[in-house]
């Protein structure tokens, strides 16, 4: 059935090809609707498979794709003209465009692109090694996001689980349908393919969007390698965490609303609508980014006459886009749950939303957190993120800090007060920015630069501003909102840089502009400069993260799978190799894991899958009885009590080197003829 499943899988990848060479006009072009048509046709697939309990076969996945592919490819040749593009030709225009748009640069200038193009080089080979080699291992995946997707596998469906984490049960079901397509394909490794192509997706649209803004092919090209060195991007890459996804979707919105802006076409409004659904239907973080897009939405779609010639035709596509993409997947039955509708409600249980949210806080609470989180996230930003994950970058970092330390000290900002996780401190105790780093000195050396430039240009010159200037005062006012919005919309929390990748869809296309000055010497000096330190820092990202080892003696090439899954909680390793040692591969075991602890789930179904799992101990709910097909019982201390004959698997937290304390294990084998309920 696998190969059938395989067959099935390369001509849906045709057809794909198909429907992106009948609307595209370009080799970026074709790319971003390609990807569009990947997510747009496997979202759906997995929502209908589940409600027929045929998320598991991956047979009944490749013929509903396909299913749905063809009738995107009725859809396009009613909106489209037949472009008849051609794949090869676009590779060689651009490889035209590129030889003589290289001749044409300044020495210097080559020099930055020669940085930029082998640090996109390099890191693209690390990060592909990382992704044959590695198995997905972060904190929040082993804990909530694969956890579903193993449920779901194990189950057939994606109803509702009452899982130990508030993840299992809160996130929306799109990004998991995405994830077990991918599993199909490729197994384990396949759950982080989504998040591999999102990244240079990511890149990509933002080329195309700087190229619709700029016209100009090398500050277009130097975006967008610039783009795909991101720590925060690189980082996200070979993970399964959502936000790059989620990155990807606005970038590939922003695009077709600036498609739209230059031809205004109903083929063009059935894009945005479809993606804006997709876009929505991710994570409620959408929500926070809202605003920002919604003044890029004016700015290219809503001042069009062509589109209140079509508004109908839009409103029909957008509310069929949400019916598709955003009600089935989970935000509704997530306000049940609740019992009352709130934004928070969306997401989140209540409990969850007063430690991560705002909406409770008094007026004066929310404006003294706004403004703390300003500062907070304005200082977290001048680092040299990358460079600071090795030793001497760290103290290097250390030597620049002195300045931004001395300035940002005078606000009174470190403390636990309106934090999550950690508390700030300018010494960060706890080394989230190893694998949460923000974007190094491409933010306060190219981005920021650029926005005092363009604010002190559209003061002097505001009457005689060009099309483009206009274009980048739009996207600078809709990176100013996003940030803004995400400083008022929750206590400050370390790990929230990767949210800030969002925030890179409008500010990295501002960089055209940095690259349009550099007929000025000092301006190419610097960007060879700010090129080069992009280039070290985003080889370092990659090369010295935590989760991915590769110079320790314990790496990534020669661990285990269990010691890679493992290693964020490095104490609980003997505890689950010994469980795995003891209980058989297709063993039904109860689950009594502790959610205070946030224990780890995932490595307990088995390198294949086979076992099947039942929680017993929901998020802040009683215990459940155990089960009567449970052959074996895993619980941590403090959630049952020891009974004679139960199994001491590990020795609990030991060093004390993670946020939070690591569970003792016990294993217990059960009578399977009685039903046993558990003593809290």
């Amino acid at each position: 059935m696998y190969w059938i499943f395989i067959f099935l899988f390369f001509v849906f990848l045709w057809q794909v090809h198909r429907n992106a060479t009948y609307i595209s006009e370009s080799l970026s072009d074709y790319g971003l609707k390609f990807f569009l048509g990947l997510v747009s046709c496997i979202i759906p697939t997995g929502f209908l498979l589940a409600k027929l309990n045929q998320i598991n076969q991956p047979v009944s996945w490749g013929l509903c794709v396909n299913l749905i592919a063809f009738l995107f490819y009725i859809l396009f040749k009613q909106l489209a003209n037949n472009h008849h593009f051609k794949v090869r030709a676009g590779v060689q225009s651009f490889r035209r465009k590129l030889a003589h748009n290289w001749q044409q640069q300044p020495l210097l200038n080559k020099w930055s692109l020669g940085f930029l193009f082998a640090g996109v080089a390099v890191t693209a080979v690390i990060n592909l090694l990382i992704s044959l080699v590695t198995f997905p291992n972060e904190w929040d995946s082993m804990t909530g996001h694969l956890v579903k997707c193993a449920f779901y596998l194990q189950n057939g469906n994606m109803d509702r689980l009452q899982g130990t984490t508030w993840t299992i049960d809160f996130y929306p079901n799109s990004l998991p349908t995405l994830q077990i397509f991918f599993y199909h394909v490729l197994g384990e490794k396949g759950f982080k393919i989504i998040h591999y192509l999102s990244y240079w997706i990511f890149a990509l649209a933002s080329y195309g969007i700087t190229y619709k803004v700029s016209k100009n092919f090398t500050a277009s090209l130097f975006t967008g390698l610039i783009t795909a060195l991101l720590p925060t991007a690189l980082i996200q890459a070979t993970t399964t965490e959502t936000d790059i996804v989620l990155t990807a979707y606005l970038g590939c919105l922003v695009y077709f609303m600036f498609a739209f802006k230059q031809k205004p076409t109903p083929l063009n409004l059935v894009l945005i609508s479809t993606i804006a659904g997709v876009w929505i239907g991710h994570k409620v973080t959408f929500l926070l980014i809202a605003p920002a897009a919604l003044v890029v939405a004016v700015y290219t779609v809503l001042l069009k006459k062509e589109f209140y010639k079509n508004i109908n035709f839009f409103l029909i596509s957008f509310m069929l886009s949400i019916a598709i993409y955003v009600l089935p997947t989970g935000y509704i039955g997530n306000v049940k749950e609740v019992g009352q509708f709130r934004l928070g409600s969306l997401s989140a249980p209540p409990i969850v939303m007063k430690w991560h949210g705002v909406e409770d806080y008094t007026t004066q609470e929310k404006l003294k957190n706004m403004g703390l989180n300003i500062t907070r996230y304005s200082s977290d930003f001048f680092n040299l993120d990358g460079l600071r994950s090795t030793n001497l970058g760290k103290k290097i970092n250390d030597a620049f800090r002195v300045v931004p330390d001395k300035f940002f000290g005078n606000f009174n900002i470190e403390g636990d007060r309106f934090t999550v996780v950690s508390s700030f401190s300018f010494s960060h105790p706890i080394r989230f920015y190893i694998e949460r780093p923000y974007w190094g000195i491409i933010s306060f050396g190219m981005v920021l630069p650029v926005l005092i430039l363009l604010l002190y240009r559209s003061v002097r010159y505001y009457r005689t501003l060009e099309t483009i200037e206009k274009s980048m005062l739009v996207l600078a006012a809709a990176a100013t909102l996003h940030f803004l919005s995400l400083c008022y919309s929750a206590p400050y929390d370390p790990i929230k840089a990767r949210y800030f990748l969002n925030m890179a869809v409008w500010c990295m296309p501002l960089l055209a502009s940095f690259h349009l000055l550099t007929a000025k010497k000092g301006w190419q000096f610097w960007g060879v400069f700010c090129s080069f330190l992009i280039t070290v820092s985003a080889i370092c990202s990659i090369l010295f993260t935590r989760i991915h080892p590769v110079f320790e003696d314990k790496n990534i090439f020669n661990m285990t799978r269990l010691e890679q899954l493992t290693l964020a909680r490095p104490d609980i390793y003997e505890a689950y190799k010994k469980f795995d040692d003891l209980v058989p591969k297709n063993a039904v075991v109860a689950l009594g894991t502790q959610q205070e602890h946030e224990d780890f789930e995932y490595p307990l179904w088995g390198e294949d899958f086979t076992r099947r799992l039942i929680p017993i101990h929901p998020f802040r709910s009683r215990l459940k009885p155990i089960p009567a097909e449970a052959q074996y019982l895993f619980y941590s201390k403090g959630v049952l009590p020891y009974e004679e004959g139960d199994i001491a698997l590990g020795q609990g937290d030991t060093h004390h080197d993670t946020p939070v304390e690591e569970s003792t294990f016990f294993l217990r084998k059960l009578n399977t003829e009685t039903t046993n309920t558990p003593k809290p």
